[in-house]
């Protein structure tokens, strides 16, 4: 390595001086550098990919340095080990088993090197998607070291792959009374219970976690939104001003989709998703030789999610992957989940090519993205679900789009383009977006106008309903509840004699919690009904016999607010200044309803008490949107298909006359 003296480099921090160091090579030093760079200026990108490219050639050093040992000592086992866990780290997992292997030849007495040869295995196995394999290999590790917290944990983490979590929650509960200062084990587990519906529990291993780690915005981000899923608002304004406190000083963060529900900052959104994604899923690109754009007579378009089923990001883009011209366009669908068996993994089945990637490696999917000669790879997850961000991060595809999954920046220098339009990010907040933004002239959500609505229920009193009383209904998640959203329903309540207020939830805590609020607000908590699960086709007939829905602020309505106008039923939202606050506004622009959309809570409230106290004002907006609903911009989804269709030709053919990516608005393309 380099060691020229460096003495005339500024002592304060600038992207030249960390450049400086890396090509001096000074790599950790150049790291420290751009590391509070990024935590002052977690948008700019230069500092981004400088931080990439550094830790990559840290990587590749340490390669050559512990090969370099190897070579000069080949029967020192110790030496195999560090190389071996410096190929894992790579990615190069084959060639780290070998040196693994051979430690345990070189010193067979040597446990933790049985261990760590027996771990790797198992990871690999995994990461092929040989999991049964992997988990055999991982219970072998606690029999032979049942004092291992790494061989408890890693049998964790895979039965919780098989979507075993009952058994992961032994194994992480094992591996944390092993070595209770694992950290990353104990929020594992917390996630996983918290997966298991069991809120509670989670809540507890949450606290415990932000206890021994009190600076942590990730530990007090997963405490929130564990919080939030069961509307237990104890403390919740310090936890949030802790949260952002943390995120304005650069600290890191995880929990970026549960951030939504309660950040109103978009700015704030911006700098959480650039710093995670400087973290977790830093640029790689340098690893694959860039990709070139296709200039064949047909687009090459791939969808990227775990979500290929019965879920909300399905349930609105099916439609539109049927109904692609694919006479422009070969469409692939890049599958990191599974076949749910159901009619609408049906349709997508008939209406694109599924290329099944769960069992991959990163590097693995990406080169097989790149086997298909994809031009436009779409991102439908983002932070959200089943995502394979890193997918991304090696640049698999020469043009590369966030779109729908996560109502937000991704923060990633290597994501080309975002689809939107000018009610989610006016032109003037696109500073707050690393995407390029591309503006579809109508609403950005696709959605499925061939939704069936079931002919049951008829009657309120099926719901458990009064069949006179006026019915106010939010069926969005109760995690996007805040209380101050809440006191105004509360007040509302109060306001309309005999309304009742109908949520969505089957968790029993989040029940018992809502009740409880309302009580506290003055309210008798048996106003207060919930909606169980139902099939789609029953739920959007349970909506018909709502009077209205109320939104959620700083997280609107979606998927849920698309279906409620879709079954005939008014939502009254209200806008902030992040995305996914304006979904709302976006939707009721859609339909022709704009005079449903609120600026603050006091014109909300007002509006909403208005509405139900003049019947014929509500009836008359019913009867605006009954009408509408056959030819109205949102369920046009011919219309809708052709203008995503002319957003994806722009980006390629920008891409085709050189030009880098660059916002443009749909509606001018000639």
């Amino acid at each position: 390595m380099n060691t020229t003296h460096t003495a005339a480099i500024p002592a304060t921090d600038t992207l030249a001086q960390a450049r400086a160091l890396q090509q001096a090579g000074h790599l950790p030093e150049s790291e420290e550098v751009y590391r509070r760079l990024l935590a002052k200026a977690p948008e700019d990108a230069a500092v981004q990919q400088g931080l990439g490219a550094v830790l990559l050639q840290q990587q590749q050093e340490l390669l050559r340095a512990r090969r370099a040992a190897v070579a000069a000592a080949p029967t020192q086992a110790q030496a195999r080990v560090d190389l071996a866990q410096a190929l894992r780290v790579a990615g190069l997992n084959d060639e780290a088993a070998t040196h693994f292997a051979r430690a345990v030849e070189l010193n067979p007495q040597h446990r933790q090197y049985q261990l760590l040869a027996l771990l790797h295995r198992g990871t690999s196995l995994d990461g092929a998607g040989r999991v049964d394999e992997a988990l055999a290999c991982f219970r072998d590790a606690t029999v032979e070291h049942p004092d291992s917290a790494d061989a408890w944990a890693a049998l964790g983490v895979a039965q919780a792959h098989l979507r075993t979590p009952a058994e992961a929650v032994v194994s992480l509960q094992r591996a944390l009374q092993l070595d209770p200062t694992r950290l990353e084990v104990m929020s594992r587990f917390g996630l996983i219970l918290q997966d298991l519906g069991r809120l509670e529990d989670a809540a507890i291993v949450f606290e415990r976690l932000l206890h021994r780690d009190p600076e942590s915005p990730i530990a007090a981000g997963r405490l929130m939104h564990c919080k939030t899923l069961m509307a237990d608002w104890t403390a919740l304004n310090r936890l949030q001003d802790a949260i952002e406190t943390g995120l304005r000083h650069g600290l890191p963060f995880e929990e970026l989709f549960g951030l939504q529900g309660y950040c109103a900052d978009p700015a704030l959104l911006h700098r959480a998703a650039r710093a995670h994604n400087a973290k977790a899923h830093p640029d790689r690109s340098s690893m694959l030789a860039a990709p070139a754009i296709g200039r064949g007579p047909k687009i090459r378009l791939g969808y990227q999610a775990g979500e290929f089923r019965n879920q909300a990001t399905s349930v609105l883009l099916t439609e539109v992957l049927e109904r692609h011209d694919k006479s422009r366009f070969e469409v692939f669908a890049f599958d990191n989940g599974w076949d749910d068996g159901s009619p609408l993994r049906r349709r997508i089945e008939a209406a694109v090519q599924i290329v099944p990637i769960r069992g991959l490696s990163d590097l693995q999917a990406a080169e097989r993205v790149r086997e298909h000669e994809i031009d436009v790879l779409v991102n439908l997850n983002g932070y959200f679900g089943l995502q394979r961000t890193n997918i991304f991060a090696l640049r698999a595809a020469p043009l590369q789009v966030n779109y729908l999954g996560f109502p937000g920046t991704i923060g990633a220098p290597y994501i080309d383009y975002l689809i939107a339009d000018a009610t989610v990010i006016p032109p003037a907040d696109r500073v707050h977006y690393t995407e390029q933004v591309v503006y579809l002239p109508d609403c950005y959500q696709p959605n499925d106008a061939q939704r069936k609505v079931a002919d049951q229920p008829t009657q309120r009193s099926e719901l458990g309903l009064p069949d006179d009383a006026f019915v106010f209904c939010c069926m969005n998640n109760v995690y996007k509840i805040m209380p101050d959203v809440f006191e105004v329903w509360m007040r509302l309540l109060k306001a309309v004699p005999g309304s009742v207020l109908v949520l969505f939830s089957a968790v029993s805590e989040a029940q018992a919690n809502l009740r409880h609020e309302a009580g506290v607000r003055g309210v008798d908590g048996g106003r207060i009904h919930f909606a169980q699960n139902w099939t789609h086709e029953h739920h959007l007939a349970r909506l018909r016999l709502m009077d209205l829905f109320l939104d959620t602020l700083p997280y609107n309505a979606h998927t849920t607010g698309s279906d409620a106008l879709w079954a005939g039923l008014p939502v009254l939202t209200c806008t902030g200044r992040t995305f996914p606050s304006r979904v709302g506004a976006s939707l009721l622009g859609a339909v022709g309803l704009p005079e449903l959309v609120t600026h603050s809570l006091a014109e909300y409230e007002a509006l909403a008490l208005r509405l139900a106290h003049e019947t014929g004002l509500l009836a008359g907006l019913r009867a605006r949107l009954a009408s509408a609903l056959p030819t109205c911009r949102l369920y046009d989804s011919v219309r809708y298909t052709g203008q995503l269709e002319a957003a994806f030709t722009g980006m390629v053919q920008r891409a085709r006359n050189g030009l880098p990516p660059a916002s443009f608005d749909c509606a001018a393309l000639p």
